[in-house]
């Protein structure tokens, strides 16, 4: 047949076969979505508290994972100008046993998998931050569920064997919030076409790791700030516009994110929130903080990160709250690679360390955490 024959043919096929995954995610299958709280609340709530801490192997042992640090293998600068033995020798030296990396395609899949098969040598983890490519501009829920299923099932699949531990999505509240007035704590707080996108690529994430790697253990979406008003629309299958019964998706572990302008993680804002508790008696779900950080106009930034505010904090909750990890953001300022910023402990010639980098390091040496 011709080439545009050809072309049709296959986009009509490709057209199909996501429609029926769509509708088989739908169907009622337990591996992406329970069909109300109640089915996982009693699984869930009752042990939260008391759940074992988690671990990677370790030579012939395993070690914990309570501190990390986030990184971008996928970007350029200092990431692809320092080898992946320099990024292992700078982890084990400040103390992390998690490195997060972020998975936006097959590309950066294979990236990851190369760097955990030598980071697993020296007793180092990675955290899958399983993100789609702008997830806001395509059409509809049915999309962004397609292009979810189709990357979560690339990095269950290149992954599997290498990363236990899976973030799905990466702030989708900040996206999906109909502005900065608004704190986050109420569904209609949010967008309501744009909550469903953001729901069906979370969906299909979920659908697409767990199908090609069933061990994997799944962190929602991380939130940052008062932004529960979110998570909890898609624990109880509700949207933006008051509407019920819609499917709910099943993670394992909730993902947060907490920087130095936002105070208090147990007393925010003016109506003085604890964080929290508010996420683990909502959800009775370990929580993992996967982005604390200091922001780069910050007066003292080692004073801060090692503070009651954060790792001093964290240390001391963790236990009443059951934090299993606190990733700082980030090995590496990224500025003028086009990156977030200047948030690094690590300049971005990857060599040079920051006072910071030492402030942690000898917090961490000195609190160690299972």
């Amino acid at each position: 047949m011709s080439m545009r024959t050809l072309a049709v043919a296959v986009s009509l096929f490709g057209m199909l076969l996501c429609a029926s995954v769509l509708i088989y995610a739908r169907s009622g299958t337990s591996d992406a979505w329970h069909s109300s709280p109640s089915s996982s609340t009693s699984s869930t709530k009752g042990n939260a508290a008391g759940s074992a801490a988690p671990k990677i192997a370790c030579g012939k042992g395993s070690t914990g994972v309570f501190y990390g640090i986030a990184g971008h293998l996928e970007h350029r600068g200092a990431y692809r100008m320092s080898d992946h033995a320099l990024q292992i020798s700078q982890l084990r030296d400040l103390g992390v046993t998690i490195y997060a990396q972020d998975v936006s395609n097959e590309e950066s899949a294979h990236m990851v998998a190369d760097f955990a098969r030598a980071a697993a040598k020296q007793c180092i983890g990675v955290l899958a931050l399983v993100t789609p490519f702008e997830q806001e501009k395509r059409a509809n829920e049915q999309e962004t569920f397609e292009r979810g299923y189709a990357l979560g099932k690339t990095a269950g699949r290149v992954l599997k064997g290498l990363v236990t531990y899976y973030q799905v999505g990466n702030e989708y509240d900040n996206w999906t919030i109909l502005g900065s007035d608004r704190s986050g704590e109420h569904p209609s707080d949010y967008d309501n076409a744009k909550f469903m996108k953001a729901r069906g690529s979370i969906l299909g994430l979920i659908k697409g790791i767990r199908e090609t790697n069933p061990d994997a253990k799944i962190l929602l979406t991380s939130f940052s700030w008062l932004h529960y008003g979110f998570t909890d629309m898609l624990y109880a299958g509700t949207q933006p516009d008051g509407t019920s019964g819609h499917p709910i998706p099943h993670w394992d572990i909730t993902a947060w994110h907490w920087y130095s302008n936002m105070g208090s993680i147990t007393a925010a804002g003016d109506k003085k929130v604890n964080v929290l508790g508010r996420l683990r008696d909502s959800y009775g779900k370990p929580i993992w903080i996967t982005e604390y950080g200091v922001r780069p106009n910050h007066a003292d930034p080692g004073g801060y990160l090692t503070g009651k505010e954060a790792l001093k904090g964290f240390v001391s909750l963790a236990k009443t709250y059951n934090i299993q990890n606190v990733t700082l953001y980030e090995l590496y300022d990224d500025q003028r690679y086009g990156g977030d910023g200047n948030y690094g402990v690590i300049h971005d010639d990857g060599k040079t360390r920051k006072s910071r980098f030492n402030t942690v390091r000898d917090f961490i040496k000195a609190n160690p955490m299972p």
